[in-house]
């Protein structure tokens, strides 16, 4: 069971305690019996994929002066891809979380991340509306353990995990990114091979991560890969 959300915990909130939008906090913590059982856990200390890269999505809108009509009464702003690179780079270690139906305010969800996610650098938590947090990390290590070692439940709540987008608006839409892990069922173990996994796991999504059990073939009944899936598209039936 997980602890109460009033056990004592260390905190040091800064100075932006008092409008309740963002904290940062360290703590370290050994994982649960619940979250072992779950599956093969990445270790924090290996690295399994990298920050996003500075270009990335650095000219998701880029367009010249001259694609626009001027009209005084709607001014347009634009941003060279140097400011934007500039703008994006403090937000390219973050995660965006949604928690589904759950009934913990912002501290406590802080306290309950920290703990769940056994966070050993810094967590910075942001509320950006529309239970829509946005999670930064300090530590790649963190990162890549939260991303790829999902599901995450908080208080039998689901909480959605994805990595952090530019020009991101929280709303009451439904989800259109989803990171899941896929199994794929009675593969022939010759198969089980890094690069024809990632390929079998593009025809899903964006591949994030391959089991480290399935990878080293240690398992025979099914493989295991984190996918970034796309909930726009019709799931697949077979292949």
């Amino acid at each position: 069971m997980e602890e109460a959300e009033n056990q004592p915990t260390n905190h040091n909130l800064g100075d932006q305690q008092g409008n309740g939008n963002t904290t940062t906090d360290t703590q370290s913590h050994q994982l649960s019996f619940r979250d072992m059982v779950r599956g093969p856990q990445q270790p924090h200390g290996e690295s399994q994929i990298p920050y996003p890269d500075e270009d990335d999505d650095v000219s998701d809108d880029d367009v010249g002066p001259e694609d626009y009509i001027h009209d005084e009464r709607c001014p347009v702003i634009l941003l060279s891809k140097e400011e934007k690179r500039r703008m994006r780079r403090p937000w390219k270690n973050s995660l965006i979380i949604k928690m589904f139906d759950g009934k913990l305010g912002y501290m406590g969800l802080m306290r309950r991340l920290k703990k769940k996610w056994s966070i050993k650098g810094e967590l910075s938590l942001t509320d950006i509306g529309c239970r829509y947090f946005i999670a930064r990390f300090t530590s790649e290590a963190d990162y890549n353990f939260v991303i790829t070692q999902g599901p995450w439940m908080l208080d039998d709540c689901y909480l959605t995990i994805r990595k952090w987008v530019p020009n991101f608006v929280p709303d009451d839409a439904p989800l259109k990114i989803l990171t899941a892990w896929v199994r794929i069922p009675n593969l022939s173990v010759e198969y089980f091979d890094i690069n024809f996994l990632h390929k079998i796991g593009s025809k899903i999504g964006k591949v994030l991560r391959v089991d480290k059990s399935t990878a080293q073939a240690d398992r025979g009944q099914f493989t295991r890969l984190s996918v970034e899936i796309d909930l726009t598209k019709p799931l697949l039936s077979k292949f």
